[in-house]
């Protein structure tokens, strides 16, 4: 029998996900390409009999890959392969179109270049016998590397307003703002087209605020993933929540837990609002001004402190390229088996993941898809969320067909929910690259950003593990003895003030032993309990804990850094 391997990729990966304004945008970026990837898979499997072997394509999140047995030569499935293209652009084009529809709106001029012109769709067929499937499938892989970096593009010419969120492509949707549409302004002139469909500031029939704020101008692409809710009739999180509820989980959980009623439209933000004791934005009804009037002052009432500060989590599995393609595997056992016990068991993962792990309050996931993750989190639960992620990772066992050991790297960014999401996401993004290059690329590892309001980072990067103690635990623990009034903060102050002055362009100090008997003579000196038997105790373990975490940290400044981190969560985590 005649059988071949086929790779189907989609993408933009990157570009398509992370260019948000808002949570939702990034929720709708992750959904679409995984809807559009499994139905790639799908019209293969209806065109040609045949196998989808990596990924699991019925779990809820997609990679934007696949890769498939068939029992077809080559050269016919080049015809399949077309069809199979084509119907993944005409999906993503039906999205658009049916959205639209139901908005009541008629695409202006453009659209439909700008939908047809997104995706980047890579594809590579190989004849290919059982007995050589290890063999073929680092061959295909090399095949479709080969492909991306010769692909084509086709060009889009455009010339005026950029889109809000890409600013890549022409405005296609455009609100105004409320002095815009009170003035009758001819905002055309602004958007340097008339190909725009223009809404008053109060025009909300069908497209509400969440769609189209006042003064955002959308292209035809972005304004798809926004309204993406409108195709799709299960499954999709039409109200995914924004920054400012992902702060407020813990907050409103204890206010459910008292017997107050949530209502489902909050205006969260501008909870926040009123608590700095500013008027609520005008990009909220007054529905959810009301209500978020009632919750600020049952929170007041119950003396509920929250924070304005979340965090973005992300991970990768560590080497997944080498463990899919090339693994060390015990006699009689083939890639193929392999690959689809590994399927099987990064679904089950990624089914734990959203099953038991990420849970309102804690947080909520935008995508996972096994061998990573992507989602925002609420800082009360930071710290156990990123420990129970990495011990879950840690336990799938695939000893029956290869000795794999599987770890992942992950970076956070903590951010005001003010902050731009956008440079969020890319310092979540980076501190995982500083993750997995920790040690000359040992992996492994955590990375987290503090992105303060002020415009200060605090950034550090370790091993998940110090001398077998969790890192994270490490952290909690300092957090809570500040926290807990057993520390004051100034011994970390007192500590930066000192040895930042010492240390050299590397971030390194000559003399570390100096630093060993300074922050034990600051431990004691700012510990505030009492002489008693768990004084010298307390101050000891912590003395433990904290220059294991020093002689591992790199360098004396990545090592306040960790600590400026735990004082800040302090402050901002109940």
């Amino acid at each position: 029998m005649n059988q071949s391997l086929f790779l189907f990729s989609v993408g933009p990966v990157q570009s398509f996900i992370a260019q948000a304004r808002k949570t939702q945008d990034l929720y709708a970026g992750s959904y679409i390409l995984s809807h559009l990837c499994r139905t790639g898979a799908q019209k293969l499997l209806d065109e040609v009999e045949g196998e989808i072997v990596f990924p699991n394509v019925k779990n809820k999140f997609v990679p934007n890959r696949f890769i498939a047995i068939v029992d077809e030569t080559a050269t016919n499935l080049k015809v399949i392969g077309k069809k199979v293209e084509e119907c993944v652009r005409l999906e993503f084009k039906k999205i658009a179109d049916e959205a639209l529809k139901k908005l009541g709106l008629e695409k202006p001029q453009g659209f439909a270049e700008q939908v047809t012109k997104q995706l980047s769709i890579q594809w590579v067929i190989l004849p290919f016998e059982e007995k050589g499937y290890q063999e073929s499938y680092k061959k295909l892989e090399s095949l479709l590397r080969a492909v991306k970096n010769t692909r084509g593009f086709e060009q889009l010419e455009e010339t005026g307003r950029k889109c809000s969120i890409c600013g890549e492509r022409n405005v296609k949707f455009y609100r105004k703002t409320r002095d815009e549409s009170k003035s009758g302004k001819n905002v055309y002139k602004k958007l340097f087209s008339r190909d725009v469909r223009i809404f008053e500031y109060d025009e909300f029939k069908n497209v509400e605020l969440k769609h189209l704020q006042p003064g955002e101008g959308l292209c035809g692409v972005c304004f798809t993933k926004r309204v993406a809710e409108k195709y799709f009739a299960e499954g999709f999180e039409k109200d995914f929540p924004s920054t400012a509820k992902i702060a407020l989980l813990d907050a409103l959980d204890e206010l459910k837990k008292g017997g107050v009623n949530i209502p489902r439209k909050i205006g969260e933000q501008a909870i926040f609002d009123l608590k700095n004791e500013r008027e609520p934005g005008e990009d909220l009804t007054d529905k959810e001004k009301e209500n978020a009037k009632k919750i600020y002052g049952a929170l007041k009432e119950r003396n509920i402190s929250f924070s304005p500060y979340y965090a973005v989590l992300l991970f990768d599995g560590d080497s997944m390229g080498e463990k899919v393609s090339g693994p060390d595997l015990k006699k009689n056992v083939s890639l193929k088996d392999y690959h689809k016990a590994l399927t099987g068991k990064l679904g089950e993962f990624a089914a734990r993941v959203t099953r038991n792990i990420i849970v309102e309050p804690k947080g909520y996931t935008v995508y996972a898809g096994g061998e990573d993750f992507l989602g925002f989190i609420n800082l009360n639960y930071l710290f156990k969320i990123m420990k129970d992620l990495r011990e879950e990772f840690g336990k799938i066992d695939l000893s029956e067909y290869a000795d794999e050991e599987f770890t992942f790297s992950a970076g956070v960014a903590i951010a005001h929910i003010k902050t731009p999401l956008s440079e969020v996401l890319k310092w979540a993004r980076k501190m995982e690259k500083e993750a997995k290059d920790i040690n000359n690329g040992e992996r492994d590892a955590l990375g987290i950003a503090v992105l303060k309001r002020s415009g200060e980072i605090n950034k550090a990067v370790f091993k998940w593990k110090i001398d077998g103690k969790w890192v994270t635990d490490i952290i909690s623990k300092l957090c809570d003895n500040l926290r807990g009034g057993k520390f004051s903060n100034k011994f970390i102050k007192n500590l930066n003030i000192e040895f930042l002055k010492l240390i050299d362009d590397n971030g390194l100090f000559n003399d570390e032993n100096i630093v060993r008997l300074e922050m034990k003579r600051l431990l004691a000196r700012f510990c505030k309990i009492h002489e008693n038997s768990d004084r010298e105790k307390i101050i000891a373990e912590l003395m433990e804990d904290l220059s294991e975490m020093f002689f591992t940290s790199g360098n004396i400044d990545n090592f306040l850094s960790a600590l400026n981190i735990a004082d800040f969560m302090a402050r901002e985590v109940k």
